[in-house]
């Protein structure tokens, strides 16, 4: 009995603070869902299942990657991380606003994609959409990458070892050691790229508006 006593602020804590409003939101929303899969919702309900569904994947693995490749203690490195971090660190508002500059019709890349023969992307339907999408994953890989490398330190060397005493390569330990214990730290930078690309829609503000003709139309910024 005393250690549910001593559990017990915490509880009631996480019960007037965490379940009790969740449990509230989930009740109050559910008779909204009709509301939402309406025909006028459609596009926007279809704009946000893709870009969860493009930009969640892409985040782990540019994520993973940049752990994989920054994973050590060299000083150089170091400066490395910081860079790759640095997004994380600024708000969305002026991540996505130094892509509006580079981007816009007077900026520095229009005269680069003219010569290659290609339009300005947030002219266009699918360009747009991947340049939100792409904005969106730069700016959260970074964190992941933080994650990715906490989990990767803390595999046991000595099972790593092991592996290259037997003949491993590099792809195979990452394979079969690596990447089955980062599980845990995979599922959950899943659940927070997944709610990320749920709530975030700063850079659409700034970025598109949701347009061309509701091709980024999310529906937290139609909300």
């Amino acid at each position: 009995m005393r250690p549910w006593l001593f559990l017990l602020p915490t509880l009631v804590f996480l019960a007037a603070f965490t379940y009790v409003p969740a449990l509230r939101i989930a009740l109050e929303g559910f008779p909204a869902l009709p509301e939402l899969l309406t025909a006028e919702n459609a596009n926007s309900v279809r704009v946000t299942v893709l870009y969860m569904f493009l930009s969640v994947p892409l985040s782990i693995l540019l994520g993973l990657l940049a752990a994989l490749a920054l994973e050590g203690n060299g000083h150089f490195r170091q400066w490395v991380r910081a860079l790759v971090f640095h997004p994380v660190v600024l708000p969305t508002v002026a991540f996505a606003a130094v892509f509006l500059y580079l981007l816009n019709p007077l900026g520095p890349l229009e005269g680069f994609l003219r010569g290659l023969g290609l339009q300005n992307p947030l002219g266009d339907p699918l360009g747009a959409f991947l340049a939100v999408v792409l904005v969106g994953v730069l700016k959260d890989a970074g964190l992941y990458m933080l994650y990715y490398l906490a989990g990767l330190q803390n595999i046991p060397k000595e099972l790593i070892e092991a592996a290259r005493v037997d003949g491993a390569s590099h792809a195979l330990i990452f394979l079969k050691v690596t990447w089955p214990l980062l599980t845990p730290t995979t599922f959950f930078v899943g659940v927070m790229a997944a709610l990320g690309a749920l709530r975030n829609v700063d850079h659409i503000f700034i970025l598109t508006k949701g347009g061309p003709v509701g091709a980024t139309d999310h529906l937290l910024y139609r909300a």
